[in-house]
C-alpha cells in the first residue's frame, strides 16, 4: 500500500503543458469547492495533501527502525509501541535524528571495543573531529580469516545496532532467560552485559554474521531507496517552486523539515536492522568450574534493574481489549473527570519525549530492549554539535519561508513566526546545555541559566510544533490561484 502511495504522490502532478491559462475572471474558490479533477497546469488541494501526507508518513512511519520486542508482545502492544514512536517522530522529528546519532555512534563503540577486547584486533582510532565524522558513515574492514575462524566474524556496524535493539538473548536448553546488552549504561547490571558474559566463559562469541543480521531485516534496499526518492522528490519540488517564484503551502514547508531530517536518519540508521520481531538465542554453556562464573538466576517476576517488581516474561499475552480497558479503568478510577483524563494523556504523549532526551536507560523488564535505547558514549561534544546544527536548519526550514508566506490573518501570521523562532533556538540552547555539561571549567551559574533556559523551551516546544501542524492545515482554506499551478518543468531544460 504504501508503494501505491508513494508512485501516486510521485507522479500525481505530472501532467501536460497547459493549452490556455485560466481567465483571472474565473472565481477560484468555486473552482475549489465543485470540480473534481485538475485541469491542464493546475493542481488542486487533494493533490496537495496526498503528496504531503505521503511524504510525512514516509518520514514517521516507515522510515523508523524500532528495536526488537519481547517475545510475549502481542501484535496491539507492538502496534501501540510504533504508533507512539510516529507521534514523537510528529512533534519532535528532530529527537528521532538524535537517537539514531546516539545509536550510530553507539553502535560504532560497541563494534571497536567487541573487536579489540574479544578478537584482539587492536585496530588505530580515530584521532580528530574530521576522522571521527568520517568513521560514522565507514564500517570496519575485513579480519584475518584465521581470527576470524576461532571466535567468530569480525563485528560491523550492523552487530553494534543489533545488540542495542536486544538482538542477543540468553538462554538455556532453549528457553530464553533475558537479554544481553551493552555495558554502557550504568545502570544495567553486569550479569546483562554480552562482554562480561563472554568473558568470563557463560556463552561462547556469537557466530551470527552482518548477512545473517541483514536477512532477518525486513527493510531492504529497494524499501530503502523508494522512500529517500519519494522524500527527495519532494525537496526538488519545492525547490523548483520557488526557482519559478511559485508560492509553496504552509503544509509543504512542514513536510519539507519532515523530508530533510529523513534523509539524515536514514543515513545514521542504514546499517541498523529494520522490524526484526525476534532475537538470537545464545546457548549458555554446560560450566564445571568454579562457582564465580555460573550466572546469578533471574527471577523475572519479582526482580528488576530498578528493585522494583516487574511482570513476568512467561505470562500470556493480554488481547487488546483487556489493554484498553484496564488503561482507562485506572485513569477513570484516579481521576473520574475528564481533566484528569486529559492530564493522563498529556503525560503519555510527554513521557517518550523525555525518554528521548534523557541520557540515562532504565531497564524495567529484562525480555526485551527499551523503546528509545540508546547506550551511553565517552564523547557527547561531537554529537551534540551535529544535532544542535541539524536542528537549527530543521527550525530554518519554517521560519525563512515564514516571512514571506501569505497568511489569513495577521494572528495566524505571528503564530507561525514565533513558533518557528521557538522550534530554532531550542536546539541551539539544547547543543550549548550539553557542551556546556560536558567542560568541566564551566561555572555552575552559567550552567543553571542554560538548563533553566532548556527547561522552558521544551515545555513550549510541543506547543509550537502542535501549533505550526494545525497552521499548515487550516492555510489550505484560503490558497492563492499561484499556489495551485503547477511547475512547468520544460523551462529548466536546455535549448536554443
Amino acid at each position: 500500500m504504501l508503494i501505491v502511495l508513494l508512485f501516486f504522490s510521485l507522479f500525481r502532478t505530472l501532467q501536460g503543458v497547459p493549452m490556455a491559462s485560466p481567465s483571472s475572471e474565473t472565481d477560484y474558490f468555486s473552482i475549489r469547492l465543485r470540480e473534481t479533477e485538475s485541469h491542464f497546469g493546475q493542481r488542486t488541494v487533494n493533490d496537495i495533501i496526498i503528496s504531503c501526507f505521503a511524504t510525512i508518513f514516509a518520514c514517521t512511519w516507515s522510515a523508523i527502525h524500532p528495536n526488537i520486542p519481547a517475545l510475549t508482545d502481542c501484535w496491539w502492544t507492538r502496534f501501540k509501541r510504533q504508533v507512539t514512536i510516529m507521534i514523537c517522530a510528529l512533534l519532535a522529528p528532530e529527537l528521532i535524528t538524535m537517537w539514531a546519532l546516539m545509536q550510530r555512534v553507539g553502535a560504532r563503540e560497541i563494534m571497536e571495543t567487541y573487536n579489540r577486547e574479544i578478537l584482539k584486533d587492536f585496530t588505530s582510532q580515530p584521532t580528530s573531529i574530521i576522522d571521527s565524522i568520517k568513521g560514522l558513515f565507514h564500517d570496519s574492514p575485513p579480519l584475518d580469516s584465521s581470527k576470524s575462524s576461532i571466535k567468530g566474524p569480525r563485528w560491523t556496524l550492523t552487530h553494534g545496532f543489533f545488540l542495542q535493539m536486544g538482538g542477543f538473548m540468553l538462554s538455556e536448553d532453549g528457553r530464553p532467560i533475558h537479554i544481553l546488552i551493552d555495558g554502557s549504561q550504568p545502570t544495567m547490571p553486569q550479569k546483562l552485559h554480552l562482554l562480561h558474559n563472554i568473558k568470563e566463559g557463560i556463552i561462547s562469541p556469537p557466530r551470527i554474521t552482518e548477512e545473517d543480521i541483514q536477512d532477518r531485516s525486513k527493510g531492504d534496499i529497494i524499501s530503502k531507496t523508494l522512500i529517500i526518492l519519494q522524500t527527495t522528490w519532494f525537496i526538488v519540488q519545492c525547490i523548483a517552486r520557488w526557482s519559478q517564484q511559485l508560492p509553496v503551502t504552509e503544509l509543504e514547508i512542514v513536510t519539507l523539515g519532515f523530508a530533510m531530517l529523513n534523509g539524515i536518519t536514514y543515513a545514521f540508521w542504514w546499517n541498523k536492522p529494520q522490524n526484526v520481531g525476534r532475537p538470537v538465542f545464545l546457548e549458555r554453556e554446560n560450566l564445571i568450574c568454579t562457582p564465580s562464573k555460573i550466572p546469578e538466576a533471574i527471577d523475572q517476576s519479582t526482580t528488576s534493574t530498578t528493585g522494583e517488581n516487574v511482570v513476568a516474561s512467561s505470562h500470556e499475552p493480554k488481547t487488546p481489549s483487556q489493554l484498553h480497558s484496564g488503561f482507562l479503568e485506572r485513569k477513570l478510577r484516579k481521576s473520574p473527570n475528564a481533566f484528569g483524563i486529559f492530564w493522563y494523556l498529556l503525560q503519555w504523549l510527554v513521557r517518550p519525549l523525555l525518554k528521548l532526551l534523557l541520557r540515562r536507560v532504565t531497564l524495567t523488564h529484562t525480555d526485551a530492549a527499551p523503546v528509545f535505547y540508546k547506550p551511553a558514549i565517552n564523547n557527547e561534544r561531537g554529537p551534540a554539535a551535529i544535532i544542535a546544527i541539524i536542528g537549527t536548519l530543521f527550525g530554518v526550514v519554517h521560519l525563512i519561508p515564514g516571512w514571506f508566506l501569505v497568511f489569513a490573518s495577521r494572528q495566524e501570521m505571528w503564530l507561525w513566526r514565533v513558533s518557528a523562532i521557538l522550534i530554532t533556538a531550542t536546539s541551539i540552547v539544547f547543543g550549548l546545555a550539553v557542551l556546556k555539561n560536558t567542560d568541566r571549567d564551566a561555572e555552575d551559574f552559567f550552567k543553571i541559566i542554560i538548563y533553566l533556559t532548556v527547561l522552558s523551551l521544551l515545555i513550549f516546544y510541543p506547543i509550537a510544533r502542535i501549533i505550526l501542524l494545525f497552521l499548515s492545515l487550516t492555510s489550505l482554506r484560503t490558497l492563492s490561484p499561484a499556489a495551485l499551478q503547477t511547475i512547468e518543468w520544460t523551462t529548466f531544460i536546455p535549448h536554443l
